[in-house]
């Protein structure tokens, strides 16, 4: 035995033996007559900020997820409920929030931002059970304000 340049089987230049770059198998891929190659990639486009990527025309389209804006609009509406119009931004901020976890989901993937719909979804409720806590505590505060006035006539201590 010995490799195959020793019993002078598999010369330079002829199909399957030893090459100078090394053993060559003599199979072909079908309709190639120099010897099989691998498939060539194409080139790696350049990327830009925020997943931009340019298509071979030389357009740039955004390949990543992108950001819910209805999420977002959710979370600022929930938190503006918290802290400015509770009853008028905590609704908005539901109504925001449910329609964008919808959306995301429908997505596929494509779209992100469940996190913020969530944040807003519980900020609304938040804002909505502190209203209605604050609207009960009025109602009680006026009743009981009614009772008690009402021993002597006029509200004037005898």
């Amino acid at each position: 035995m010995g490799t195959p340049g020793d019993r002078g089987e598999g010369k330079e230049g002829q199909p399957g033996g030893w090459q100078s770059g090394g053993w060559q198998s003599q199979w072909q891929q079908p309709g190639s007559e120099s010897g099989w190659r691998p498939e060539e990639q194409p080139p790696e486009q350049p990327t830009g900020p925020g997943g931009w990527h340019q298509t071979p025309d030389g357009r740039w389209v955004q390949t990543g997820p992108t950001s819910s804006g209805k999420a977002t609009a959710s979370l600022v509406l929930g938190i503006l409920g918290l802290v400015f119009c509770p009853l008028i931004c905590s609704v908005l901020a539901l109504v925001f929030g449910y329609q964008a976890r919808n959306e995301i989901d429908g997505s596929g993937g494509r779209i992100s931002g469940r996190g913020n719909a969530k944040a807003g979804i519980v900020l609304g409720w938040v804002g909505v059970v502190l209203t209605a806590l604050f609207v009960i505590l009025i109602v009680i505060g006026v009743l009981a304000g009614d009772s008690t006035s009402t021993g002597t006539p006029g509200g004037v201590p005898a």
